[in-house]
């Protein structure tokens, strides 16, 4: 499903970053160490994954998700670089356009007044759902959709109010057909064609997985998601994202993939 993937290495100063998660702030050693196994855990599905040097200026910028969405047509990909809703996240573009300049086919940048943080686009098949909340506004999506159209992609956008910090802190997918989902979008009409599973109250930290296609990865230490993925059929790799999870990040923040 994925052959490459590019992930920051985290900034010291992680802890001073935007976060609603009031779990204190992360230890740095242990931020690290789970960092490397994310890493790893890629490579051994056989992914090249470029990482690049921390931006201590920019203490969210491991969460590069955010800051472009990967959109592979053919043996070409494009990238379209976002327009973080955070004001003080803007900056992060310019340091992640410079890494992508030699690895993406088509650079599409988000103009006037757009705004989009790539943790609100989720892609399933040939469309792209993207959430518009505090982060990403109506405008940043109608751009969105226009540059994904000329590569034969569909956007359908999917307004809510935050709750948690992104469409995909509330849903992911598990396969191709299916999504794990909070209960407060289990019903929308949006994602009426798709299986679901809806996370058990009190871990909806699980709704973010991170499918790569042969493998699954999934936060650890929610026993009744595990339990509920067992039950039906799914036996993924378990990760610790004790440390991210205080920054609101989730396991599809810390990668772009195509």
């Amino acid at each position: 499903m994925f052959s490459k993937a590019i992930v920051r290495t985290p900034a010291e100063n992680l802890g001073q970053g935007i976060t609603e998660a009031g779990l204190g702030c992360p230890d740095m050693a242990l931020t690290q160490t789970q960092h490397k196994g994310y890493i790893e855990y890629f490579e051994q599905a056989g992914i090249t994954v470029t990482v690049l040097p921390p931006v201590e200026k920019f203490p969210d910028s491991v969460f590069v998700e955010d800051t472009a969405v990967m959109i592979p047509h053919g043996d070409e990909t494009a990238a379209f670089l976002t327009c973080p809703g955070a004001e003080s996240r803007r900056g992060e573009i310019n340091e992640i356009e410079a890494a992508i300049a030699n690895q993406a086919d088509v650079i599409i940048r988000m103009e006037g007044s757009g705004l989009m943080e790539g943790g609100d686009v989720l892609l399933m098949g040939k469309t792209f759902y993207v959430g518009i909340d505090t982060r990403t506004n109506a405008e940043g999506c109608e751009q969105f959709a226009k540059a994904a159209a000329r590569f034969g992609y569909k956007t359908v956008p999917v307004p809510f109010k935050n709750g948690l910090p992104h469409l995909k802190t509330e849903m992911s997918a598990l396969d191709g057909e299916t999504l794990i989902i909070s209960a407060r979008f289990a019903d929308r009409e949006e994602f009426a064609g798709f299986k679901k599973l809806i996370v058990p109250e009190g871990e909806e930290y699980c709704s973010n997985c991170l499918y790569l296609g042969q493998k699954l990865l999934v936060p650890q230490g929610f026993q009744k998601t595990a339990e509920m993925l067992d039950k039906n059929g799914y036996k993924p790799d378990f990760i610790d994202m004790s440390e991210f999870r205080k920054m609101d990040g989730g396991l599809t923040c810390l990668s772009l993939r195509w």
